[in-house]
């Protein structure tokens, strides 16, 4: 029993090495399961950016608050 499962795993692996085999289960496979995935993921992906992006300008303006106020300090010793 563990000979033929053995043969018949290394024909499946002979075909799926084939180029014309990769290339069939890369397009009816492979890329509908990637396209539904960031499908899926594509609003979580938005709201991560997004808020990166708002905490990226907090930290500029935290930064430029500071800035402002130091040099504020500074002129008044």
């Amino acid at each position: 029993m563990s000979s033929i499962i053995t043969e018949l795993l290394n024909k499946l692996l002979v075909e799926f090495k084939k180029e014309k085999n990769m290339t069939r289960i890369q397009k009816e496979v492979v890329d509908p399961i990637i396209h539904y995935s960031f499908k899926q993921m594509y609003p979580y992906i938005l709201v991560t950016l997004i808020l990166f992006c708002l905490t990226f300008i907090l930290a500029l303006l935290i930064l430029l608050l500071l800035l402002k106020n130091n040099k504020y300090t500074n002129s008044l010793s």
